[in-house]
């Protein structure tokens, strides 16, 4: 069920990966158009914003999203920079829920 949520969110325009992270930062699921990219900046960068449920970096060549989820797990997805951000937000939240309701 987790892949096919992350495969429905690679499939939209703009996105190139999405992944979920475990507590200690490892891959537990990894879905991609392109090579695996190291995340372990927005990880630090989650463990230092205990408050906010998602960051967003963005660089000239890409933005990465991270989104908290249940049991310490991270759902951090690479979009293309000229990516609809305000489209791929929404459709990030819905992800966000539904994972969350599978790790119930």
């Amino acid at each position: 069920m987790e892949q096919r949520i992350l495969t429905e969110l690679v499939n939209s325009s703009g996105v190139v990966s999405a992944q979920i992270l475990d507590e200690n930062g490892l891959v537990v699921l990894n879905v991609s158009s392109e090579q695996v990219q190291d995340f372990s900046s927005i990880t630090a960068v989650m463990e230092h914003s205990q408050d906010s449920q998602s960051v967003t970096i963005t660089t000239q060549n890409a933005i990465l999203v991270a989104n908290r989820l249940n049991h310490d797990n991270l759902l951090i997805v690479q979009l293309q920079a000229s990516c609809n951000l305000g489209s791929i937000r929404k459709l990030l939240s819905k992800a966000v829920v539904e994972l969350n309701a599978l790790q119930e």
